[in-house]
């Protein structure tokens, strides 16, 4: 398991640093680029749901929400389950980033060399999902606070 979560970290930082690559000529930079995607993949939602999707803290999302509404990629509206807290979705413009996110990112993929089946890449898909879920549960999170605090 040791080897596993090594391997899932050093993934995430690879592709980070490709998709920081992929996008550094065009409008959307690697973190503007995830908020968008987020959104697209599960529609409006407020700064704090955003936040929580990428475990992330809100008052880092803020400012790219901010900024992405300044450059008319994203929009408030309202929120019908809390009056303070809007809804932030796609524009018309965003929608269109979106697109051409999806392409530039296919395109990569559609050019990796990867010696692997479709049925392997859907099983290792599966086990990181599951990994990914265990973590996520409240249980989870409390054994890791008694593994991790400190001892008396």
């Amino acid at each position: 398991m040791a080897r596993l979560f090594e391997e899932s970290v050093r993934f995430y930082l690879c592709l980070n640093h490709i998709a920081s690559l992929m996008h550094r000529h065009g409008e959307q930079s690697g973190a503007r680029r995830t908020v968008l995607v987020t959104l697209a993949r599960t529609g409006p939602a407020t700064v704090a749901q955003i936040a929580r999707a990428r475990h992330e803290a809100r008052q880092r999302i803020q400012p790219l929400v901010n900024a992405l509404v300044e450059d008319g990629i994203l929009e408030y509206a309202t929120n019908p389950a809390h009056k303070r807290s809007p809804l932030v979705r796609l524009t018309s413009k965003g929608n269109a980033a979106v697109r051409r996110i999806v392409a530039i990112e296919s395109a990569a993929r559609a050019q990796l060399d990867l010696d692997a089946s479709p049925r392997a890449l859907t099983a290792a898909t599966n086990v990181l999902r599951r990994v990914r879920t265990a973590l996520e549960r409240d249980e989870t999170s409390r054994m890791i606070a008694r593994v991790t605090r400190p001892k008396r």
